[in-house]
């Protein structure tokens, strides 16, 4: 079977994962989301569980990260450390091999290890949404050059609990930013 046209638009380190964890096909999502995601798109997009969906939106993030800059371009909220921890090892995964650094950050962790994180300059941050809004409101985490929010299973951060959180961080973005629900 030949590979998903999209895969030929990934970095190298990318697409050696795609072959070692033996991927064949993309799935219905991958394939909707990539193009749409490159152009700058913003998007909301709903599939079954299993389906691929966070490499949906990781692949084209790390495809348009430029390593060669020392700030944030992506971050990425979840609603559960779980989740959080889950991204952040996927994104380990399908970057090694490359100049692209990512952290994340959760509640209840080490506030001294948490900023030494930020100190080695991520260009992709996960985390749950009071994490990084905290980060924020203390100014160790300045959001004006970040290109793609992604809120990771939406419909779990866009609730009573989160949404004025949400909606702060979305505000701290510039304007222009993209944003993949």
């Amino acid at each position: 079977m030949a590979k998903p046209l999209f895969i030929n638009d990934l970095p190298d380190y990318a697409q050696n994962v795609w072959t070692k964890e033996g991927f064949e096909a993309a799935t219905d999502i991958q394939e909707q989301a990539f193009g749409k995601i490159m152009d700058g798109m913003n998007l909301i997009a709903q599939s079954p569980t299993g389906t691929g969906k966070t490499l949906a939106y990781l692949l084209p993030l790390i495809t348009k990260v430029d390593s060669g800059q020392v700030h944030p371009q992506a971050v990425i909220l979840a609603s559960s450390r779980e989740l959080v921890m889950q991204i952040h090892q996927e994104i380990i995964k399908w970057t090694t091999g490359s100049e692209i650094r990512s952290a994340a950050f959760i509640g209840g962790a080490n506030i001294k290890r948490q900023l030494e994180k930020l100190k080695k300059k991520p260009h992709i941050i996960v985390g749950t949404p009071g994490k990084i809004e905290e980060l924020i409101q203390q100014k160790k985490l300045k959001m004006h050059e970040v290109k793609t929010l992604v809120l990771d299973e939406g419909d779990t951060l866009i609730v009573p609990e989160h949404i004025q959180t949400v909606a702060d961080i979305i505000k701290s973005t510039m304007k222009d930013r993209q944003i993949l629900v």
